[in-house]
């Protein structure tokens, strides 16, 4: 478990498959910018059972009340490419209630901090769709640097999406600008 003061990172665990499910289907806890595709019940158990939503390739960690251990939201990370020395992240809070009170921008730092130490990467990205100005925002006071934009890169709800690349590199970890 990775502790902070606002919220803990951890593992995902069987008693929480129930309430993960609940929340990643729900669409008030999903908002505008969470991908459509819901999981289903079985989904979750098969991925549980393999890996425990942790692999070299891809992972997931919860984002809970430090009191309660509610789950506030998720972070993942996943290999875009593999040729790529680097994974990108995705991340999310569940509750609208506790969106744009430093939740998420404790999380990313933690988890930015978490994956350098753990991998032998040298770069952590995240595609952000250009509406989405919150996570811009969290992306940025974390450090990661906008890049550029990919024009129509994805369909989002039917229609071409284009999606700003942010990054930040290990050698830029705790320089100025960074919560890291």
């Amino acid at each position: 478990m990775l502790k902070g003061k606002k919220i803990n990172l951890r593992t995902v665990r069987r008693k929480d498959l129930e309430a993960y499910l609940e929340l990643a289907s729900g669409v008030q806890s999903r908002g505008p910018h969470f991908p459509l595709n819901l999981p289903t019940e079985t989904s979750l158990q098969t991925r549980f059972e393999k890996d425990g939503f942790w692999s070299d390739e891809s992972g997931s960690l919860l984002i809970v009340d430090p009191e309660t251990d509610a789950i506030l939201g998720l972070v993942v990370h996943f290999k875009p490419v593999h040729y790529y020395d680097a994974v990108e992240i995705g991340y999310i809070v569940f509750d609208p209630g506790r969106r744009g009170k430093g939740v998420m921008t404790e999380a990313l730092a933690q988890f930015t901090r978490y994956l350098f130490d753990l991998k032998p990467i040298h770069r952590i990205q995240a595609q952000i769709e250009p509406s989405n100005v919150a996570s811009r925002r969290v992306a940025e006071k974390c450090g990661f640097r906008y890049e550029g934009t990919m024009r129509q890169a994805i369909i989002s709800r039917g229609e071409p999406c284009d999606l700003d690349v942010f990054s930040i590199l290990r050698s830029e970890l705790g320089a100025e600008g960074s919560e890291g």
